[in-house]
């Protein structure tokens, strides 16, 4: 029986697309400052720029790649951006499950965990404003089945963090 949940290497392959484009975006992101600095050098349209740059280019390196089995389950499909959210976008090979009960599984036991992963391991583009969403669709109907959104304010040691 195939359970697309239940494997703890699963959520660490996930976090495998994070790894790589901050491996490709690493270089083009200085790190963030406030926007509220004397003489105006960095304002904040030129750093809602640079970010959109630094989506841009991540997800023009991921796109070379695509697709990548993460698991015997997923496949990460697609990765696009909207403004500054980098999207993610894998297919999930759940058998006969229905998409009911796929989507009851991944509100509960993954949202937590993928949430938790991508605050832990994608501080550079939370801090500097950039947000990361993840969609899982059945690969049968194609049926958005979870879609887990994270920005800096979800993750509680990034939340209250002083931009220095």
């Amino acid at each position: 029986m195939k359970v697309l949940f239940k494997a703890r290497s699963t959520f660490f392959a996930l976090l495998f697309g994070i790894t790589t484009v901050q491996g490709v975006a690493s270089t083009s992101l200085t790190p963030y400052k406030s926007t509220m600095q004397l003489g105006g050098d960095l304002s904040v349209d030129r750093m809602r720029q640079q970010n959109l740059n630094v989506v841009r280019k991540a997800v023009e390196g991921m796109r070379e790649t695509l697709p990548q089995k993460v698991d015997a389950y997923t496949t990460l499909v697609g990765v696009d951006s909207n403004g500054t959210r980098l999207i993610y976008t894998f297919e999930v090979d759940a058998g006969p499950k229905s998409d009911e009960a796929l989507r009851k599984e991944g509100r509960e036991r993954m949202a937590p965990v993928i949430k938790r992963g991508v605050c832990q391991n994608a501080k550079r583009f939370l801090q500097a404003g950039i947000n990361i969403s993840y969609r899982y669709l059945n690969k049968t109907g194609k049926n958005e089945i979870l879609r887990v959104n994270v920005s800096k304010n979800d993750c509680p040691n990034l939340k209250h963090m002083n931009d220095k």
